[in-house]
């Protein structure tokens, strides 16, 4: 919003073990005005090309150590975040920080189907003409908590690596539009 001071903002952490696309998506949203957030830091729980993107896109961020569950509350305790983003976070929260802090993830199938790791994998191997995205809020389970948002994409014909860029696409679209959304209607 215009005159509003970055204090004033909704705080985000995003969390992140991988490529980091999501967590650039998000900054680009938010550079654009697109997404009405202060993005406090990147979390990541390993060494990461995400790491990269937050050093080149001027976000700072922290490398968890094995002990990475405490030191994650320890951290969010700290920063006292409005929402924390999972962007490809490829760990289970704990009990303790699940129920303390709003958090939501982005998941590259239409749950409940095709839960947990390589989601697009198992969709296209199935078989199924149909998959997309699902955006929800994190419970204790395994992408298993509130759904949010939904978009689903016709994969009939497509090769893997195309249903691949295709849901890369409509997550780098919707992800920072919902998470607005959540922070800001």
């Amino acid at each position: 919003m215009p005159g509003m001071s970055q204090s004033k903002l909704p705080r985000i952490v995003v969390l992140a073990s991988g490529n980091g696309s999501n967590f650039e998506a998000i900054v680009k949203a938010q550079r654009e005005g697109k997404l009405r957030a202060e993005i406090l830091m990147l979390v990541v729980n390993k060494e990461c090309f995400a790491i990269e993107r937050a050093k080149r896109l001027g976000i700072s961020y922290k490398k968890l150590s094995k002990d990475w569950k405490g030191e994650l509350f320890a951290l969010l305790e700290e920063l006292s975040p409005d929402l924390v983003v999972l962007a490809g976070f490829m760990k289970i929260l704990p009990p303790n920080i699940v129920n303390k802090w709003k958090i939501v993830n982005i998941h590259p199938s239409l749950l409940p189907a095709f839960k947990g790791k390589d989601a697009i994998k198992q969709a296209y191997e199935y078989g199924v003409k149909v998959t997309g995205i699902t955006i929800h809020y994190v419970d204790e389970g395994v992408d298993t908590g509130p759904i949010i948002f939904q978009h689903a994409i016709n994969i009939d014909g497509m090769s893997f690596e195309e249903v691949e860029e295709e849901i890369h696409k409509i997550e780098h679209k919707y992800y920072p539009i919902i998470i607005d959304k959540i922070l800001n209607d």
